[in-house]
């Protein structure tokens, strides 16, 4: 019953200091704080209205997720290479690794949109 309200406020918090990070703090702007609230609950109920099966959002969120966890991220970190350990050869491999990762979160993908656009018909 209370996972709305805790998740927006954090939602809400982050949206307010990507957009507006030079205003005063969202507690002490009310006309802010209430915009901000409506279209963030606007958007969400938008959403839910749409959306007519949460397993919709499970199929794209795994499929993006556990390719970006496995093989994006530390392919990153190996190209990014902040301690200066990497070689050239460990930095080719992690743009072979992110590109094949990246062709195939988009097969996935691809493949969830048209078996969604496939049952319905």
């Amino acid at each position: 019953m209370l996972v709305f309200p805790l998740l927006n406020f954090s939602f809400r918090a982050n949206i307010d200091e990507f957009l507006f990070t030079n205003k005063t703090l969202l507690a002490k702007d009310n006309k802010r704080f209430l915009s901000l609230t409506a279209v963030l609950l606007i958007f969400s109920y938008l959403a839910a209205i749409a959306v007519p099966n949460i397993w919709y959002f499970f199929q794209f969120f795994g499929s993006t997720t556990a390719v970006s966890l496995a093989f994006i991220f530390p392919a990153a970190i190996a190209i990014r290479d902040a301690h200066g350990i990497s070689t050239t050869r460990d930095k080719i491999t992690g743009a072979i690794m992110i590109i094949l990762a990246v062709t195939a979160s988009v097969i996935a993908i691809s493949t969830n949109i048209y078996n969604i656009f496939s049952n319905r018909s």
